[in-house]
């Protein structure tokens, strides 16, 4: 998303720091777009759930992690999360993702388990990602998910497919899916694109086997747990938490414990859906954040872009600089900059994973 939208969609759901408010007249056309996409939406899942458009099928079971709102779910930890039990459990998994945010066009074998062959930006940052942290697991991309599938059969031969943000990819067919929503928000303001962050109403749940509260902190969020079990009371509805693993300084590749980066004068970046649950993070780890930058999700960072970030680090006091696991993909997994660099990686610990294996089981 260029910046300008990127900043014009912030602003339409209200986030703190995202500019002035928009004018009533921008905020009534948003709306009238919503109801239209909206329409949209139900009318498409429609054709497809009615066989009125086919609905195609791998060869092994395919397994769907997504969600209802755009980004910051935790789609793609939980997606890994998901492939390493099963990869653990000796089954042979294949990734398939969209690849937003890479160049390459059609099916890309990103890995197949022993190598990885390609990097940002040629591929997106998100499977990138996956491929790198997943030793084992085969990683391909590609707009259409069953040529995708068919490629990953033919060279892989995986017992089982994940797809990572397919929720709204009806037209492959699923054994199961799993719907996530961040348990601080569900629904987000509770409006469709472009007026809100939601794809589908939530209504769309109705279709999913298990819904997955993400980032759920046991403390806060209980209110959200009963409100999504009393909606759904049909559904597996569990939990999950989003927790940082390790720390990484560069140059050198020296690792820490998180819990290192406790009273660090540390500048962040990150180009995120939801740049404010890393900063959250970091507050919460008892980093010392002297500055926050916001790029766009899926930023392709340029040389200016790091030299203005050692320049505030400098300026500020900042020992380091601090950023993602994702974000290092798109930096070409090389600094150069005047600063020190922490990256920080992240994975999904499911609160009841036994139950959901027990469900891929059930499914093959």
């Amino acid at each position: 998303m260029r910046p300008y939208w990127h900043n014009l969609f912030r602003r339409l759901q209200g986030v703190e720091g995202a500019g002035p408010p928009l004018s009533p007249v921008l905020r009534a056309g948003a709306a009238a777009l919503a109801l239209a996409y909206g329409l949209g939406a139900r009318a498409r899942r429609a054709l497809y759930a009615r066989g009125l458009r086919p609905v195609k099928r791998l060869p092994a079971p395919v397994v769907s992690v997504g969600n209802l709102t755009v980004g910051g779910a935790g789609k793609t930890p939980v997606t890994a999360c998901l492939a390493r039990l099963c990869r653990d459990r000796g089954q042979r998994v294949a990734i398939l993702s969209r690849g937003y945010g890479g160049r390459a066009s059609g099916v890309t074998r990103l890995s197949d388990g022993q190598q990885v062959y390609h990097r940002p930006p040629e591929v997106g940052d998100e499977p990138y990602w996956l491929a790198r942290t997943l030793p084992g697991v085969a990683v391909y991309t590609g707009a259409c998910r069953y040529a995708a599938g068919l490629a990953a059969w033919e060279e892989f031969k995986p017992d089982l497919f994940l797809l990572d943000d397919g929720f709204q990819h009806v037209q492959l067919h699923r054994d199961l899916d799993l719907a996530l929503l961040d348990a601080a928000s569900p629904f987000g303001s509770g409006r469709l694109l472009p007026a809100g962050p939601l794809r589908e109403p939530p209504a769309a749940l109705d279709v999913a086997q298990v819904i997955i509260l993400t980032r759920f902190d046991p403390g806060r969020h209980q209110g959200q747990l009963a409100a999504i079990q009393r909606a759904w009371p049909g559904k597996i509805v569990s939990t999950a938490s989003i927790v940082p693993v390790k720390a990484t300084s560069y140059p050198g590749g020296h690792t820490e414990a998180p819990a290192a980066m406790r009273h660090q004068a540390l500048v962040a970046f990150a180009g995120l859906a939801r740049p404010e649950v890393f900063v959250a993070t970091l507050q919460e780890l008892g980093a010392d954040l002297k500055a926050f930058r916001a790029f766009p999700d899926h930023h392709a960072y340029r040389r200016r872009d790091i030299q203005d970030l050692a320049d505030a680090a400098r300026a500020l006091g900042a020992g380091a600089l601090i950023t993602t696991g994702k974000d290092w993909g798109r930096l070409g997994e090389r600094w150069d900059g005047d600063a020190l660099l922490w990256v920080l990686e992240v994975e999904a610990r499911l609160a009841d994973p036994e139950r959901v294996l027990a469900l891929l089981d059930r499914g093959r």
